[in-house]
This record gives C-alpha cells, sequence and structure tokens, in this order.
C-alpha cells in the first residue's frame, strides 16, 4: 500500500511564555512530543514572551527542531529578539535554526500549509 501525504500541511504555531529552563522545559519538550505524536510535524515556535532561555532551554529548542526534523518535518522561529538572540547568536545555532521577524514571514516560508494555533 502507499500512502501520501495531503497536498495541505498544519503549520502548529506554538506561544510559550515566561522562561524556558531547566524548570520548565519538561512542559515545552511535552507539548512538543504530542504534536510530533500526533502528526503535527510543521512547527513555528514564536518566541516573543520567553524572557530567559538557560542552557536547558537551548537544548529544549534543538531538540524540537532535531525530533521534527526527524518526522520529516520542520521547525521555524519567529519572534527572537533581544539576549534570547544574542545567545542563539554565541551558541552558533541563528546558523542552524530558520529565524524569521515575523510569523506571517514564517507561514509563508511552509507552501501548501494552513494554520492552527496552540
Amino acid at each position: 500500500m502507499v500512502t501520501s501525504e495531503p497536498a495541505t500541511r498544519q503549520i502548529v504555531i506554538l506561544e510559550p511564555n515566561g522562561r524556558l529552563t531547566a524548570e520548565t522545559v519538561h512542559v515545552f519538550t511535552d507539548v512538543v512530543a504530542k504534536r510530533l505524536r500526533d502528526g503535527r510535524h510543521v512547527l513555528i515556535l514564536d518566541l516573543q514572551n520567553v524572557s530567559y532561555l538557560d542552557s536547558a532551554g537551548i537544548g529544549a529548542l534543538a531538540h524540537a527542531y532535531t525530533s521534527s526534523r526527524q518526522c520529516g518535518g520542520r521547525v521555524v522561529f519567529v519572534h527572537v529578539f533581544g539576549k534570547n538572540r544574542e545567545l542563539l547568536r554565541i551558541t552558533r545555532l541563528l546558523t542552524v535554526f530558520e529565524v524569521y521577524d515575523t510569523t506571517t514571514e514564517a507561514q509563508r516560508s511552509f507552501p501548501q500549509a494552513t494554520t492552527a494555533r496552540m
């Protein structure tokens, strides 16, 4: 039997709030894992409300990125400002992650996709 992917894929926008640190990453990683298990492999991570990232938070972002790619999906980032952007620059993750200034730009990078905020 041959299966094919639908012509349109649903983009899920995840908007974590507050600190993404060793104390809080389990919530974030659980949400990402659930979306991936549900077949939602196309994610936009909106970081505008993330006030602080530590090494565990960066690891969680990297894990979301690699987990989605392993499922044949894609993760992009939007609204990465200030200290969070500087941290991703210093760790050279800005050269790995796709980062867009706006959600609209990120959505346009996914041809034939619809969007759902979660």
